[in-house]
């Protein structure tokens, strides 16, 4: 079955991705593929990742890492870094949390020791207020909301503070390659790659971070009928879900 949507809530009420995980603290297998029960998931993983950086508990800090690695799929690879963090994960964590909640301009935010792609995106979601998921799929649909914005608008080109970095899916079993499926852009308006750059990464999820609080501060839609830690995330949902594909 084919999957559309006609708007941003449209794409939030359509939400399906299959997840699973081992829940740290029993172990026990969580799955589900609603926005509903994901978003339970992420609280509860929320939650205890929280507690463990603020008792310094190391060793409860690495699993719910790893387990929100689970939930995202991004296991593999990420797990060594946090194995890599050691004892040191929740002074890191806390650093990057601070680092984060400082007022500057969005390139000023990275440091050399910060880890940041589709998985440590998730971790940080999860342990920093008003920090979104942004991963490939999330750039990609802010870059084509962005391309209809500059074609509404007739701009010339696409504004620096808007142009949200894409990046290319792992599929590999489709006759569309994933390079043109996400690419966001057109002849006119182009959109930069994430291409495992961990300074533009930061830079476009700080960017993103204020723009989605910003439409759910000002803006008046069905969005701001949900609690108020939910409107992030089920606009970063939606976004998800139409970043699968934004070409063709």
């Amino acid at each position: 079955m084919q999957w559309k949507c006609n708007s941003i809530y449209s794409a939030y009420e359509n939400y399906c991705w299959s997840f699973s995980y081992n829940d740290p603290t029993n172990g026990k297998i969580v799955n589900g593929n609603t926005f509903d029960r994901s978003a339970l998931a992420l609280s509860s993983l929320s939650h205890g990742l929280r507690r463990s950086i603020q008792d310094s508990d190391s060793e409860a800090c690495q699993k719910h890492c790893c387990s929100i690695f689970q939930w995202g799929g991004v296991l593999r690879s990420n797990d060594k870094r946090v194995e890599g963090l050691g004892n040191g994960i929740c002074h890191y964590l806390k650093k990057i949390k601070n680092c984060v909640a400082e007022d500057r301009s969005s390139d000023d935010y990275y440091q050399r020791e910060m880890i940041m792609n589709s998985g440590f995106t998730k971790i940080y979601s999860l342990c920093i207020d008003d920090f979104i998921i942004y991963d490939g799929r999330v750039g990609a649909a802010l870059g084509l909301l962005v391309n209809k914005f500059c074609e509404d608008y007739s701009l010339e080109a696409v504004p620096v503070e808007l142009a949200f970095a894409w990046g290319k899916g792992k599929e590999s079993t489709y006759k569309r390659s994933s390079e043109n499926r996400r690419n966001p852009g057109s002849d006119r308006y182009t959109f930069p790659e994430l291409n495992n750059n961990p300074k533009r990464h930061i830079e476009n999820n700080i960017r993103a971070n204020w723009l989605l609080r910003e439409i759910t501060d000002q803006t008046e839609s069905k969005f701001n009928k949900m609690d108020r830690d939910l409107q992030m995330r089920a606009i970063e949902a939606a976004l998800f879900m139409i970043g699968y594909q934004v070409n063709g």
